[in-house]
């Protein structure tokens, strides 16, 4: 081997970013016709819910209230445990079904025994890219793809990485095939593929990543067979698209993408338009994983792949402060080893708040350093006080302390020194605008963007709730600032009658405060007999309602409502 092919080997060292299990392949029925027939389909695991997601995703240590009678040693050790700990959040699962859609979507046009795919080996890969599309959409070969992308974007130690991850291991990253219906069908399905971009966000680097991947999962040589020749970018493109049409690759995953804005002039182009290629002309699709610093790049440069499949882009910030924070943090405390159980109180979680700013892996290793240091001090039978978590935070995260100050800071202006943990207005404006599908944005920046068209919301209950706080009197502003307020801190398939009740909570509590009290009284009885009027629209007390004693017009209200039969209805009873 020559000087510069050693130099090629050492100079990217490859360490592969996640390693899944491999599996014979075992068919399924698909109830989805466009799934049927195909057999990188049909050796997927079954749709999963979200309960198996749940159940797959979640992290959690091994507890026994018993183990704090337990050695010193031995509880500082247990404790380490929290370092792993997952707790199942909204963003989790819907990266699941994301990665689940995007993933057979895009294997319908990839059946492997569809004349048009085995056309694609014949043509030739480097001739297929450099064609591009035509006017219908369709590759050279006759391909048109149906895959598509999405990128999950965020604040750094949010979880996103472990979001992916989680959903990606649920899947087993190589399947074997043998036999497809009694017919021989020898190939190594490769279902999924995650790499970490480059260090120095070179193209040539991602390519020869991508080769020691595969290579470090089949057992294949490719990288020395197609690196060692001092092979230039342009020769390694085709071959990553080869290989990824000839293993029937479901979907590649890029890490760390912000590493693409320290490239020099172009790169980031030169390497966003491959990924383009790839999804729009080969069919691979594509999850780019990224800081808020990769958001200017991704709005302008990759907004042609992000193409419209309902699926739509991710942005995970901080947790607010509310039902989302409660929800982590009282699940996370229950992993106490201290000597004394410490209760959380109020006063803890706005503590552990103020010190973490919502960000997941400062709050996780805050109380894992919180309960070290408990049990080393031994002082006070081992609790945890909002005293002991500011000297953690003091001693033991002064890196990030920094940071989190700007984060506290109500100024803008501050925020933009920080793009990896807050996103540039304007540059996130650009990004939402050029983006294909409405956005699903989790967490603290939510409440400042929800206005925003291009932001995932339920844009009935929305509207619902509006019109039910403008009923009761309130401002057009303010009802719809209150609307949101609630369509933030509760789930998407939340019911409507709930978020109507907590409504009515909210806009009760603005208007009694400061009132007096012969003013409170009379407030509450318009409110009563307003809430009284909010039925869920399938409540049949709605028929009686405004009807008073018409017995003519209760008949005709509950036809209307379908629970009584109209004269046409039971006049086809009549034989």
């Amino acid at each position: 081997m020559d000087k510069r092919n050693t130099k090629s080997f050492t100079t990217y060292q490859y360490s592969p970013s996640l390693i899944g299990r491999q599996e014979e392949a075992k068919y399924s029925e698909q109830y989805i016709s466009g799934y049927k027939g195909n057999p990188f389909i049909e050796a997927l695991p079954p749709i999963f819910e979200e309960e198996d997601v749940a159940l797959h995703i979640r992290k959690y240590p091994d507890y026994d209230v018993n183990q704090r009678k337990l050695g010193k040693e031995t509880r500082l050790h247990l404790i380490q445990q929290i370092s792993d700990y997952v707790e199942p959040l909204p963003s989790h699962f819907l990266a699941a079904q994301r990665l689940s859609r995007q993933m057979r979507h895009a294997y319908k046009a990839r059946n492997p025994f569809l004349p048009e795919y085995i056309r694609q080996f014949n043509i030739g890969f480097k001739e297929i890219l450099d064609s591009g599309i035509d006017q219908t959409g369709k590759n050279i070969a006759g391909i048109r793809s149906t895959a598509a992308a999405f990128s999950i974007l965020g604040v750094s130690g949010q979880g996103k990485t472990t979001t992916i991850e989680s959903s990606l291991l649920m899947y087993p990253q190589v399947i074997h095939h043998s036999t497809y219906n009694g017919k021989p069908f020898i190939r190594k399905q490769i279902v999924w593929l995650k790499l970490n971009c480059p260090f120095d966000g070179s193209l040539k680097g991602l390519c020869f990543n991508f080769l020691q991947s595969v290579d470090s999962i089949l057992g294949t040589n490719y990288f020395r067979k197609f690196a060692s020749r001092g092979a230039s970018v342009d020769m390694l493109i085709p071959i990553m698209a080869h290989l990824a049409s000839l293993h029937g690759l479901g979907v590649l995953v890029i890490d760390e993408i912000q590493n693409l804005s320290f490239m020099k002039s172009g790169g980031a182009a030169k390497m966003l338009n491959y990924f383009t290629q790839l999804i729009n002309t080969i069919g691979v699709p594509v999850v780019l994983v990224g800081t808020f610093k990769a958001m200017k790049l991704l709005s302008s440069s990759f907004s042609q792949a992000r193409r419209s499949t309902g699926q739509g882009d991710m942005i995970m910030d901080r947790l607010e402060e509310g039902e989302e924070w409660d929800f982590f943090l009282e699940s996370l405390w229950n992993y106490q080893w201290t000597a004394t159980e410490t209760p959380l109180k109020q006063n803890l979680k706005n503590k552990m708040y103020e010190l973490s700013q919502g960000i997941i892996d400062i709050a996780v290793k805050l109380y894992m350093l919180a309960q070290w240091q408990a049990i080393e001090d031994g002082e006070d039978k081992e609790k945890i006080t909002v005293a002991l978590l500011d000297t953690v935070a003091k001693q033991h995260m002064q890196l990030v302390q920094p940071l989190l100050k700007i984060l506290k800071r109500n100024d803008p202006n501050a925020w933009n020194l920080i793009d990896d943990l807050y996103p540039k207005w304007d540059e996130l404006d650009l990004y939402l605008r050029n983006s294909a599908e409405k956005v699903n944005v989790q967490g603290e920046v939510r409440s400042k963007m929800l206005r925003d068209e291009n932001v995932e919301r339920e844009e009935d209950k929305y509207l619902e709730l509006v019109k039910t706080a403008i009923d009761f009197g309130v401002d057009s502003n303010i009802a719809q600032e209150i609307s949101n307020k609630i369509l933030h801190s509760n789930e998407q398939d939340k019911d409507m009658v709930e978020l109507r009740k907590q409504l009515v909570k909210e806009i009760t509590r603005d208007n009694i405060d400061g009132k007096t009290e012969e003013e409170k009284v009379k407030t509450k009885g318009r409110q009563k007999k307003k809430q009284a009027q909010l039925l869920d629209e399938e409540d049949l007390r709605n028929a009686v309602k405004d009807n008073g004693k018409d017995t003519e017009a209760i008949c005709e209200k509950l036809m209307d409502m379908g629970s009584m039969s109209t004269e046409d209805d039971l006049s086809k009873l009549i034989i």
